[in-house]
């Protein structure tokens, strides 16, 4: 049974003019770039000032993923952001709060975030603790972003290979889809296996085998649309070129077969790319090359082994 209501305040300043910070949080496509544990985000645009949410995201203590859904209330002219949870993690009957920006009178943001949340009887004080940790975290996480953008811009690799596969659309979505099988189906993937959180969530253990020969072992959260597209974000085992990796498979039905996409972005480290003695394009225009290869290899093995089934 939920108890009385509780109020929390946390605040962070930020390098930044209140427009530019209020307009990232206000787009959930940037989620992902900003906030580390973000695996994707879904948006319902109402109108300008209202729309509704979906974030799913990595809890790394439980391993697992956890999506929530929020209305928000935007007001860019008065700088607010309000928002109320839906479905309330567990141990919180109710959640609702707002974004606040303000300038400092320096050119910098004074940002607030708010909470109102009734914990359910006997675990006020817990969740109070992990609502402060993750706000904390979040806020500071928001900071950081901001304040190295620049240099983020400049390291930030994206680049997507493509395939045109005449097969049905479920048979290509499930050979990428059931990761089970990818020993058997991904040339580079030695052993892998996946742990279903809910429907349309995995999270997936894989040893690959990287060009030099070495095994390598990733983990990577995926959220899974049926014969639509495949969207993940790398939780562990991070190339040792990368700060962050995150990407997507997209089918398309076409009347000449299904054109399958597979894309993905880098953050780049500056002292990785620095000890190989590259440039930053030079090390972009490798890691497109050698890993967007990667991937075009991934969709040619699907062709051939759809083909192969079929014959």
């Amino acid at each position: 049974m939920p108890t009385s209501p509780r109020n929390s305040v946390h605040s962070v300043t930020v390098d930044a003019p209140p427009e530019a910070v209020f307009d990232l949080v206000a787009d959930t496509d940037q989620h992902r770039r900003i906030f580390g544990s973000v695996i994707h985000t879904a948006r319902e645009q109402q109108s300008e000032s209202r729309d509704r949410v979906e974030r799913w995201s990595w809890d790394r203590a439980s391993d697992s993923v956890r999506s929530w859904q929020a209305s928000r209330e935007l007001d860019r002219a008065a700088g607010r952001i309000a928002f109320t949870h839906e479905n309330p993690p567990v141990g919180l009957g109710a959640v609702s709060g707002e974004w606040v920006f303000r300038t400092n009178g320096a050119g910098a943001t004074e940002v607030e975030l708010r909470h109102e949340f009734s914990p359910v009887s006997g675990a006020g004080d817990e969740v109070a603790a992990q609502l402060d940790r993750g706000v904390t975290a979040q806020l500071e996480q928001l900071r950081t972003f901001v304040e190295s953008r620049a240099d983020r811009d400049e390291l930030e690799v994206s680049y997507e290979a493509q395939l045109l596969i005449d097969e049905p659309v479920e048979d290509i979505y499930g050979y990428f889809h059931d990761a089970d099988r990818w020993n058997e189906r991904i040339p580079h993937c030695l052993s892998a296996s996946a742990k279903q959180d809910a429907d349309g969530v995995q999270i997936v253990v894989m040893d690959v085998q990287v060009p030099s020969g070495a095994l390598h072992t990733t983990k990577q959260a995926r959220v899974c649309y049926p014969d639509e597209k495949i969207v993940w974000r790398q939780l562990e085992g991070l190339p040792p070129l990368d700060d962050m990796l995150y990407g997507y498979m997209l089918f398309e039905q076409t009347p000449e077969g299904v054109l399958v996409r597979t894309g993905q972005t880098e953050l780049l480290k500056r002292t990785g790319v620095a000890k190989r003695g590259w440039s930053v394009e030079e090390a972009k225009e490798h890691v497109a090359e050698v890993r967007g290869g990667r991937n075009l290899d991934s969709l040619r093995s699907a062709q051939e082994y759809l083909s192969r089934r079929r014959a």
